[in-house]
């Protein structure tokens, strides 16, 4: 799924052209300059980016140059990277710190809202766009992250035949988030009417694109809450949460499941699948110090199938071509292309 064409001639482009020294850009020459990024970051550890336009011969020690001069100066190169822009929308009469990359990111979702039609079963977790800025908009610390420096997205995925696609991302705006000059929220969600709860809007915001459909999500406890799957549940959402009881929200009959590993205990809150065990999805455990073979029920073999999905993408988008941190770019708004740019490569 490629990023919308739509939006580099029509967004991207006569911004950039307005700033922009010499002859203005074309989309053919946009793409050059988008392919030397991307075979720039296939490679690491060449911190010369003169190395890239050398025309020196082939020799035994030194090897092949790459001679990018046959499609683009290296003058012109840098020309285009001073002058890219992201959006041809006006500052706002407030500060916000998005304005930049905010209708980027709203057009790489409607892209995917339009033209994929998601997986039966999704992941919805974090990802993040690695920076040691602290000053940049958002910028966030996750511990718990492989990269745990940077912008965080809420992100969306499916794996069907273990290729997770990621169809949606949201950027988390934290105490960045902008207010008008009256103090009120300059862009508040869509669903804030449905439920006052943050992370319920938040769950309703993401899985917008499957409303009605039936389809299963599942992600993990700090994410999901019963509040949020009653709203869910109003929208035709399966919902599956780490969290066979029976319990009674609200006037929807939740079921808890329960399994205990070695040194933990996965505890399901489910809203769909049947107790019968997955003939093909089995799991085992030391019990005693004896190893114990079982084979897991629907509701727990649905969420540990798809439960890594957005981690796994992010695992190839970092491996072996690694844009974010190869495309050598200090500039923030940049940056967030470069996100957007490795969900797709």
């Amino acid at each position: 799924m490629t990023f919308p064409e739509k939006y580099f001639w029509e967004v991207l482009i006569p911004p950039t052209n307005k700033t922009l020294k010499g002859e203005d850009l074309s989309l053919s020459e946009f793409y050059v300059w988008l392919g030397i990024n991307l075979l720039m970051g296939c490679f690491s550890g060449i911190s010369d980016w003169r190395n890239w336009w050398s025309s020196n011969p082939i020799h035994e020690f030194r090897g092949a140059s790459f001679c990018n001069t046959k499609w683009m100066s290296f003058k012109r190169f840098n020309t285009i990277n001073a002058a890219m822009r992201f959006t041809d929308d006006d500052s706002p009469g407030f500060e916000d710190k998005f304005h930049k990359v905010r209708k980027m990111i709203k057009l790489f979702n409607d892209h995917y809202s339009h033209n994929y039609s998601p997986s039966w079963i999704a992941c919805l977790d974090e990802s993040m766009s690695p920076r040691m800025d602290k000053f940049c908009p958002g910028f966030m610390c996750i511990p718990r992250k492989p990269h745990p420096f940077g912008k965080e997205y809420h992100t969306i995925c499916d794996g069907d035949q273990w290729h997770p696609i990621l169809w949606h991302a949201e950027i988390i705006e934290g105490k960045d988030c902008p207010k008008k000059k009256n103090g009120k929220w300059a862009f508040p969600g869509k669903f804030e009417e449905v439920s006052n709860m943050k992370t319920s809007a938040l769950m309703l915001r993401m899985t917008k694109p499957i409303h009605g459909q039936g389809k299963v999500v599942t992600m993990d406890s700090g994410l999901c809450m019963a509040a949020g799957i009653i709203a869910l549940t109003n929208m035709q959402e399966r919902v599956g949460r780490d969290n066979d009881f029976q319990k009674q929200i609200d006037g929807i009959d939740f079921l808890v499941h329960c399994t205990k590993d070695a040194n933990y205990i996965t505890k399901i809150l489910r809203l769909h699948g049947m107790l019968d065990e997955i003939q093909n999805h089995q799991t085992g455990c030391q019990i005693g110090g004896v190893r114990r073979s079982f084979k897991h029920s629907k509701p727990i073999s649905r969420h540990n199938r798809a439960k890594h999905w957005v981690d796994d993408h992010n695992k190839r988008r970092h491996a072996p071509i690694y844009l974010d941190q190869m495309w050598k770019t200090k500039w923030w708004p940049t940056r967030q292309f470069t996100f957007l740019v490795g969900i797709l490569e």
